[in-house]
């Protein structure tokens, strides 16, 4: 896993800085492979009923390999399933196995609550990472915050994984009301054998036929500053923290257009494709550019005028400034010597890397 990062990110640094913008070339992506979710978290919009009655009819399995297949022609090595609840598809692991065959490395975000037995049934056998949501360190707090009984389903599903030797990393989102509980949910995380990121609660507007936001969102976004001291806190104690000073100190200072060290590149290295076989650009928070590659090539769109148009103008757009999205973040970071340092080099010479 460590070595497979360390090589995506150089490939990534050498391409955007020495290419001149003659080559592009996307190193991960996103397939959104449904919006339905079997959780009601605080902090999400996608399970209200009138974010649901919007959706249209998500892709069938072969529109899913068509798109597996294009990614591997452009070079991708690292898809990520996602939803919703991506485990409400009952095609997922043969989804898994097919990305395995192609050469790339088959990644899941899941909520955890089905973790357990599909470990169990052997339907993650190809599945080589899982990211786990899990907020609190106690089972009913967490639970609040998700809106179903799935602490101890997910810790369960963890321990599962960890015994498979699959890498797991526990999603935190920090709060007003846990960021206090931090250090304790490193703990947890270095006790179950797994690694931990932790971002700060966005506020974020999702697009179907109308915007849909979280109407009481900004009760639980924390006090950057004292997030972002946090983690320069943590990192310092626990080797199993994903979550960077760079990270911390863009977050920090407002997201992109409120700092200088760095500049979003998702558009052109972090692929995302949503329920429907769209992929979008330059991210999907903000789709100015929503092509079908259902049956159209995703290498022609991704190399048209139309996107390059869009890739160039990195976080140019006004939607842009004050953009704090973790995956921007992380897809941007590989571009700039201090932040390839700071994160990667810096980072092992400390020993804070599995």
């Amino acid at each position: 896993m460590t070595r497979l990062n360390y090589f995506r990110f150089a490939k990534n640094f050498t391409l955007n800085n020495f290419s001149f913008n003659h080559i592009y070339k996307p190193l991960n992506a996103q397939i959104e492979l449904t919006l339905k979710c079997n959780a009601q978290c605080v902090f999400c919009s996608i399970w209200h009923p009138d974010f649901q009655k919007e959706l249209q009819e998500e892709m069938k399995t072969d529109e899913v390999k068509k798109i597996i297949d294009d990614l591997h022609e452009l070079g991708v090595q690292v898809v990520n399933f996602t939803g919703g609840e991506p485990t409400l598809r009952s095609d997922l692991p043969e989804l898994i196995s097919y990305v395995k065959s192609r050469g790339m490395m088959p990644t899941v975000a899941s909520n955890g609550l089905s973790l357990y037995k599909w470990i169990k049934n052997g339907k993650f056998k190809d599945l080589e990472l899982i990211m786990v949501s899990l907020d609190w360190p106690f089972p009913e707090k967490h639970d609040l915050y998700r809106g179903i009984h799935i602490f101890k389903q997910a810790v369960k599903g963890i321990r599962a994984a960890v015994l498979e030797r699959k890498t797991v990393i526990i999603s935190m989102v920090v709060t007003k009301e846990n960021l206090q509980y931090m250090e304790e949910m490193s703990r947890l995380a270095k006790k179950l054998g797994a690694m931990i990121e932790m971002l700060p609660c966005e506020n974020i507007i999702r697009e179907q036929d109308t915007p849909h936001v979280v109407e009481n969102i900004t009760s639980f976004i924390p006090d950057l500053h004292k997030y972002a001291q946090e983690i320069r806190r943590l990192v310092k104690k626990y080797p199993n923290i994903l979550t960077d000073t760079i990270t911390a100190d863009i977050i920090e200072a407002g997201g992109f257009g409120y700092q200088n060290m760095l500049h979003c590149v998702s558009a052109r290295a972090f692929l995302v494709i949503n329920y429907k076989g769209e992929v979008v650009f330059p991210c999907k928070i903000h789709p100015i550019l929503r092509v079908n590659v259902k049956k159209k090539s995703l290498y022609d769109v991704y190399h048209s005028y139309e996107a390059k148009q869009i890739m160039d103008m990195k976080d140019g757009f006004p939607f842009c400034k004050g953009c704090r999205l973790g995956c921007a973040i992380a897809a941007s970071i590989p571009t700039r010597w201090a932040t390839l340092y700071e994160k990667y080099i810096r980072a092992f010479i400390n020993g804070n890397l599995f």
